[in-house]
């Protein structure tokens, strides 16, 4: 590539997103993609990974589409490339069916550098017909772990992106998330249909981060501990919790003593909205939280974050403590353990995947529905007896063996009869692969807890970097010595792991 290439891009980056240089890891995928190349790019939160898309999009000739897993992400990046004169389109469920129709013109009439959408968005045939009349110049997959069955956060409708990535011309391929295992990132590249792309991994190491871990007996212990952070810890933080019961207690507890907030995805929108505007506002000292807070929350400044219960994987964990921080400033990552904890992981990962008998059972259900009747996932869910996330997945492999159609909104269609006589022992063995590959992650999860190692040499080790054998972070628990560590569970990452 010529030199004036590199010059060309740093000078955009410079003028159009105020920067002089480019942070590490950035430089190689941006020349890899615009050299028509595929790239993965594993940087942990807060290294830039946007600008790795965000560049190109303004250097390529054609339109960039960005498929993002959340509404409150992607209208994130878009006000942000808006302030500095970025022509970005985003289009959501959010959107009035005017504004929708709209935003489909402007996009057929050629507006826009840079297209976000989630990838549930590409089953609207109108849209997409439309879509099809654009040069598109570059393909990006942000939170691309989604992709694979063997991330932390596997979704199934990005399983349909390889198809539509070559309906659409089959330009180059650009994925990026913060967590990925090498088995990840394979996954991530088969699923992608990528060709050998350019693989970028900054390294997983985010100094001003300490890591800790408080172990607690029982109930009145965490919550005193809780307690003690909140009232030590200086800045705004985020307080994660595993459920919404707990998560409701617990704001109910402490609201008085601190001015905390409280987030969880069975909140109405206004209320969470609110609750949002008023925490990135720096009203609360901390926001109690479920999972549902997290991605799109862009807070710079965030000094401290805590696990009351741990998540189901160190995948998980990495992502979330990791948004403590990202200004380079020093946060703190603590997490309260406590052994009884991994009964709730449990109980979480048992309603994860349908055996054949939920199947059975939300396929009879679905065979009373006359044929050319539309169904919601909810109603099949309540009349099955079958959790929601579980029956969404029954209609996706029925979905793949064509007995039925999907419509946006959440509708679905039976297209044929006798849905019972229908093989599913296959795709069904293969969830109680993903079964047991979960059970290994929390108990890889459950090792950092108990473990006597360097907590971030932990973490690396877990993602497969290679670090000097002595090498020890300095800036945690571990480091610091003292702990009392139960060492007869081991200490390694995977020690035990699919026990």
């Amino acid at each position: 590539m010529p030199p004036t290439t590199r010059t060309k891009a740093r000078r955009v980056l410079n003028d159009r997103f105020g920067h002089q240089n480019f942070q590490k890891g950035q430089w190689e995928p941006i020349r890899a993609v615009l050299d028509g190349q595929d790239a993965l790019v594993v940087m942990p939160t807060g290294s830039g990974k946007s600008i790795v898309y965000q560049l190109p999009a303004l250097l390529l000739p054609g339109l960039t589409i960005v498929v993002s897993p959340l509404i409150s992400l992607m209208k994130d990046q878009q006000d942000k490339l808006a302030a500095h004169g970025v022509d970005a389109l985003a289009m959501h469920s959010h959107l009035s069916d005017g504004e929708a129709r709209e935003l489909a013109q402007r996009v057929e009439d050629g507006s826009g550098e840079i297209l976000y959408l989630t990838p549930e968005r590409f089953k609207d045939r109108d849209f997409f017909e439309r879509l099809l009349t654009r040069t598109v110049s570059l393909f990006v997959i942000d939170e691309a772990h989604c992709v694979s069955q063997w991330g932390h956060d596997f979704r199934p409708d990005y399983l349909t992106l390889g198809s539509v990535i070559k309906r659409l011309g089959r330009p180059p391929i650009l994925a990026l998330t913060a967590t990925a295992t090498s088995e990840v990132r394979d996954d991530i590249a088969r699923q992608l249909g990528m060709n050998d792309p350019h693989i970028t991994v900054t390294g997983f190491a985010r100094p001003n981060l300490r890591f800790e871990v408080k172990r607690t007996v029982n109930q009145t212990m965490k919550d005193g501990a809780l307690r003690d952070v909140l009232g030590n810890e200086t800045g705004v933080g985020v307080v994660y919790v595993a459920t919404v019961r707990e998560a409701e207690r617990l704001h109910e507890q402490f609201k008085a003593e601190f001015a905390v907030g409280l987030y969880h995805g069975k909140m109405a929108a206004a209320d969470r909205k609110e609750m949002q505007d008023r925490f990135m506002a720096d009203e609360f000292k901390a926001m109690i939280a479920t999972n549902a807070f997290g991605l799109g929350i862009d807070k710079q400044d965030l000094r401290y974050v805590i696990h009351y219960h741990f998540p189901g994987s160190v995948e998980s964990y990495y992502q979330e403590a990791g948004r403590a921080g990202r200004d380079g400033d020093a946060a703190t990552c603590t997490l309260l353990y406590r052994v009884e904890d991994s009964r709730v992981q449990s109980y979480f990962l048992g309603g994860k995947y349908p055996d054949v008998e939920e199947a059975a059972r939300v396929a009879i259900v679905l065979e009373q529905v006359p044929i050319d009747q539309t169904v919601l996932v909810d109603d099949l869910a309540e009349k099955s007896g079958v959790p929601r996330r579980k029956t969404r997945i029954v209609l996706v492999l029925l979905k793949r063996h064509g007995l039925v159609r999907e419509y946006r909104g959440g509708s679905w269609e039976r297209l044929q009869n006798q849905l019972t006589s229908v093989d599913l022992s296959a795709d069904l063995t293969d969830y109680e692969v993903r079964r047991l590959q979960d059970r290994a992650k929390l108990r890889a999860m459950i090792n950092y807890c108990q473990s006597a190692q360097c907590r971030t040499r932990f973490i690396l080790d877990y993602f497969g970097e290679d670090v000097d054998p002595e090498w020890q972070c300095g800036n945690c628990d571990a480091c610091d010595g003292g702990l009392v560590i139960d060492r007869g569970r081991g200490d390694s990452p995977m020690a035990n792991a699919a026990s």
